[in-house]
C-alpha cells in the first residue's frame, strides 16, 4: 500500500507505505517476525511471545477483547443431538477451566457462556462461576450430566461420534482434551477428523458432521446481532441448525425492547434457555495480543474490539532517530 498524495486529511498519511503480510495468528512464524525485526506490528500473537516482548526495551504490547467465540456445534439434525437432554449433558461435561488452561501458551482464552463475558449483558464473572458447567471442581456438572444421559436412554454413553476439527493448534488441542473429557465423563466416543478451513465450512454448511469446533464471528457486542446471526432459526453460523421455539420468540423482543432493564431481563431469560437446552459447546472466548516497537507511534490499540476492528493506519508513523 502506497502513500496517497490526494489523501482527504491534509497532512496525512504520515507515512510513505505499509507492507502487509498474512501470517497465521499465534504461530511461531508471527512471532519469529516480530522478534528478529522483520516486521514493526503485529496482531493476535501467543501469550509466550507477549511476555518476552514485555520484558525487551523499545518493544511494546497490549491486549483487547476479541469479537469470537471458540465452541463445538452439536449436529441437531442427527440423533442423539437432538435431544436437548443430551446436549445440555454434553455442555455440563465440558470443564471451561481445564479447556482455556490448555492452550494458555498458545492463545489468550477466558471462560465464557453463551453471551460476550466481557459485555455489560453478560452474567457477572463471579455468578457464572457457580453455575453447573462453570465450577472449578466440575464434580456436580458432571453428575447430573450423567442423569440427563441415563433420561435420555444413554446411560451407557455413544459410540463413534464424527468430530470435525479445524486444522489450527487451538482447535486440534480442545478436541483432544474435549474427547478425553466426554470420554471420561460420559462414556462418549468421538473420532477425531481434523480437515482445512474449506472443508471444515463445507462440511459444516451441508450437515457432514455430529461434533465441530471452530470459531466464529460478530461485529457488536450487543446480542440483537450475535443472538439472530449465531442462534436464530436458520441464522448464517447457526452450524448446530438449533431452532428452540421459545428462544425464536424472544430475540425480536430483545431486538424491539428499549427500556435497558426490560431487556437486560429478556437477555437473561434467552440466556436461561440456552444453558437448558446449549445451541453449541463454548469452549472459551478470546483475547488479542498485539506487540509493535516503540518506534512505531501514532497507534493505539486498547480500545479496538476483535481482530477486524477498524485500525487508523493514516495516523501511524516510524520515529527512528
Amino acid at each position: 500500500m502506497e502513500k496517497n498524495p490526494n489523501y482527504w486529511n491534509k497532512g496525512l498519511p504520515y507515512v510513505d507505505g505499509i507492507e502487509f503480510y498474512n501470517v497465521l495468528p499465534f504461530s511461531p512464524e508471527m512471532a519469529s517476525a516480530i522478534l528478529s525485526g522483520r516486521v514493526d506490528y503485529v496482531r493476535a500473537v501467543d501469550p509466550v511471545t507477549t511476555r518476552k516482548a514485555k520484558a525487551t526495551p523499545g518493544m511494546s504490547t497490549t491486549d483487547h477483547y476479541q469479537s469470537v467465540i471458540q465452541a463445538t456445534w452439536m449436529n441437531n439434525k442427527r440423533k442423539p443431538l437432538d435431544d436437548p437432554r443430551v446436549r445440555r449433558a454434553l455442555h455440563l461435561a465440558l470443564d471451561k477451566p481445564i479447556l482455556v488452561d490448555v492452550v494458555k501458551d498458545v492463545a489468550p482464552m477466558m471462560v465464557g457462556g453463551f453471551i460476550y463475558p466481557f459485555s455489560e449483558f453478560a452474567t457477572p464473572k463471579e455468578e457464572l462461576g457457580k453455575r453447573l458447567g462453570y465450577q472449578s471442581d466440575p464434580a456436580a456438572a458432571i453428575k447430573e450430566a450423567r442423569a440427563l444421559m441415563a433420561a435420555a436412554g444413554h446411560a451407557n454413553g455413544i459410540k463413534g461420534l464424527d468430530y470435525l476439527v479445524r486444522d489450527v493448534a487451538t482447535f486440534k488441542l480442545w478436541s483432544q482434551a474435549i474427547q478425553a473429557m466426554l470420554q471420561e465423563s460420559l462414556n462418549i466416543e468421538c473420532n477425531l477428523r481434523t480437515v482445512v478451513e474449506s472443508v471444515w465450512f463445507d462440511d459444516t454448511k451441508s450437515g457432514n458432521f455430529d461434533l465441530a469446533i471452530g470459531a466464529i464471528v460478530s461485529t457488536l457486542l450487543d446480542p440483537s446481532d450475535y443472538f439472530n446471526a449465531w442462534y436464530g432459526k436458520d441464522g448464517p453460523q447457526n452450524y448446530s441448525f438449533w431452532d428452540n421455539h421459545e428462544f425464536q420468540a424472544l430475540t425480536p423482543r430483545i431486538d424491539q425492547e428499549v427500556d435497558a432493564d426490560k431487556r437486560l431481563a429478556l437477555i437473561r431469560q434467552a440466556e436461561g434457555i440456552m444453558e437448558q437446552d446449549p445451541p453449541l459447546l463454548p469452549v472459551s472466548w478470546e483475547k488479542i495480543n498485539e506487540i509493535w516497537y516503540s518506534y512505531v507511534k501514532g497507534h493505539n490499540p486498547a480500545g479496538y474490539f476483535g481482530v477486524y476492528d477498524v485500525v487508523r493506519l493514516d495516523t501511524v508513523w516510524l520515529d527512528k532517530s
